[in-house]
């Protein structure tokens, strides 16, 4: 069906709310936004002039615009937690005091090069996300991970964190930082319940519903992510999942009679990386979205 603006003028208008929302947001439209907006605006233009139809099809990109604008908008916020990011690798002694990579570890990304590494549709996958967080994830082992954790408790957390044997028999790595991997986490303390996930069925029929209903390019969470991701609660006083906890749906200790998970455990004052049998229900047990981390940066 048609689509047909009463006047030229109303299009301008659209525009100008277009420009006027990048500017409220304190986004700078790039030449290449601008020059796709020129171009489509005066076809549209012509066409109204020459009194032919305008269809959906003729528009699409204003809505292509405000869809940049939104996603300019989302990665400036991420980009606002990066120097926090930095601040919790210190904390934990994964850079000096000053800020630095120490002695034979590869040094944490810049900004540019973090942001670089994700899709245009991880960061619309993201976006969705009830807390979305930033996290630079050193390339470790995860021993070198939890022994940074237990070397700095503070608050809730008093005793070193429960480890079950599946992961000591999986891990590989060095103590020494080779790389870094960017993702965006769901970082809610608690995480609601996922559209379609039945807390009654078993946990392993839940995993592989979760798998199909994933949006190309999302992905679950494994160790190495959700271990950062509780050293940014534990450094702020407020541990996540102390009501739930996280399946680890992406982690390689995944099998058929193993399902690895983990949480704080507030009355034994520890984080807990364990095991459940995937057989079984569990309608503590949640699911965590997370995107990139596909790109080793060196």
């Amino acid at each position: 069906m048609p689509n047909k603006p009463e006047t030229l003028q109303s299009l301008s208008d659209r525009i100008s709310e277009i420009q006027d929302e990048a500017k409220k947001n304190k986004v700078q439209l790039t030449p290449e936004i601008q020059a796709y907006i020129r171009e489509h605006l005066e076809a549209v233009q012509q066409k109204l002039a020459n009194r032919e139809p305008v269809y959906d099809e003729d528009l699409e990109f204003i809505k292509e615009a405000r869809s940049w604008i939104k996603r300019a908008v989302f990665v400036k916020k991420l980009e606002l937690q990066y120097d926090e990011r930095l601040e919790t690798l210190k904390h934990y002694g994964f850079l000096s005091e000053s800020g630095k990579a120490k002695k034979g570890d590869v040094p944490p990304p810049s900004i540019e090069k973090a942001m670089g590494t994700f899709k245009p549709e991880e960061l619309e996958i993201a976006s969705h996300f009830q807390k979305p967080m930033l996290l630079l994830v050193p390339e470790t082992s995860f021993a070198a991970k939890i022994k940074a954790l237990d070397a700095h408790k503070q608050g809730m957390q008093g005793n070193d964190t429960y480890v079950y044997k599946i992961y000591t028999d999986s891990d590989s790595g060095s103590d020494k930082i080779t790389g870094w991997r960017v993702v965006i986490v769901d970082g809610a303390q608690e995480m609601e319940i996922y559209e379609g996930d039945d807390l009654g069925a078993r946990v392993g029929r839940r995993i592989e519903n979760r798998k199909k209903a994933r949006k190309p390019g999302e992905k679950g969470m494994d160790r190495h992510r959700y271990v950062l991701l509780m050293m940014e609660g534990i450094k702020i006083g407020n541990p996540i999942d102390l009501t739930a906890y996280t399946l680890l749906d992406d982690d390689p200790a995944l099998s058929d009679s193993s399902v690895p998970n983990a949480g704080f455990l507030p009355g034994r004052r520890k984080v807990s990386f364990g095991e459940g049998n995937p057989e079984h229900v569990s309608v503590c047990a949640r699911f965590r979205s997370s995107v990139g981390g596909d790109v080793l940066l060196t």
